[in-house]
């Protein structure tokens, strides 16, 4: 891999003053695809939107840390010189297209929005270029469509088109694929993995899906009740786990030649981060736990 492009250092996310996330850190190089895996309520998503600052104000704060992204430190920027990272040089796919898209607005006028910046001659010609290579046939009956009279594996397509319309070095995919049944899933995951490589974009990969992690991921960090449990290359991750929630949540997962029996759920739920504390905060689900886990975090 390249240079480094991004580098999450210590990043602790408050709301209200309860923090939800603690000390996160994690670093994205050029071209690669990272992958931030775990259950539902651990703190993918606030840390993933973090990034571009795109959390809700004032209720959530960044109460230490720092985001390095390109050489700069982006919560230090001003509100100004952030409207020309986000978008431009970060883009997002988020996991639910029609909430993304503007519903009363045609295709063609939401992609030509996302290439504003570009001389009018070129605006068309950058769009249908992107439709081409995210495989969307017929672009001139999609760009006079309105959102309603798209699939949502299309819609996903076009969001994909107009996150990467303006050229960025970073795409956040905030579970991408969730809305969309298997098969489509892979074909949104291969259009989108293969216009990130084709564009030079590194992604950042917000999932549950052990399995999407495992094929597209080049880097996985897994993440507990807002804390990073375990992080290294995806083959080491997936096939040495390290860390008990790591090895739980691999437990969980489908695969070949596995059984039902073999299934084995995980017990609980995710802490609230109105009860976290200093120890392990998988203990309590932990098949593994012992009494020192209480006060230290060291499996």
């Amino acid at each position: 891999m390249n240079s480094e492009i991004l580098s999450v250092r210590n990043l602790s996310i408050a709301f209200d003053n309860i923090r939800v996330t603690d000390r996160v850190s994690f670093n994205i190089s050029n071209g690669e695809i990272f992958a931030l895996m775990g259950e539902s309520g651990c703190g993918k998503s606030v840390t993933a939107m973090a990034i571009p600052r795109l959390l809700p104000y004032p209720s959530a704060k960044i109460a230490s840390g720092e985001i390095i992204f390109e050489g700069k430190n982006l919560l230090e920027l001003s509100a100004k010189d952030m409207y020309k990272v986000r978008g431009k040089r970060i883009g997002c796919v988020f996991q639910e297209p029609m909430q993304a898209l503007n519903p009363v607005a045609g295709i063609g006028a939401q992609l030509l929005e996302a290439v504003r910046f570009l001389p009018k001659e070129n605006r068309l010609k950058r769009i249908k270029e992107l439709m081409a290579k995210a495989e969307l046939k017929d672009p001139e009956r999609i760009l006079k469509s309105y959102p309603h009279e798209m699939s949502g594996g299309m819609l996903q397509r076009i969001v994909i088109c107009m996150a990467l319309a303006p050229k960025p070095s970073l795409v956040i995919a905030d579970e991408p694929t969730t809305a969309l049944d298997a098969n489509i899933q892979t074909a949104v995951m291969d259009t989108l993995k293969n216009l990130c490589k084709s564009e030079n974009a590194a992604m950042l990969l917000i999932t549950h899906n052990a399995h999407l992690a495992a094929k597209y991921a080049d880097k996985i960090a897994v993440m507990y009740a807002g804390k990073i449990a375990e992080c290294g290359n995806a083959t080491d991750v997936l096939n040495t786990p390290k860390h008990p929630y790591t090895k739980a949540l691999l437990n969980v997962v489908p695969a070949k030649g596995k059984t039902l029996a073999d299934l084995k759920p995980i017990p609980g739920s995710v802490l609230s981060p109105k009860d976290f504390d200093d120890g392990c905060r998988f203990r309590f689900r932990c098949e593994f736990a012992k009494e020192e886990c209480a006060y230290d975090i060291k499996c």
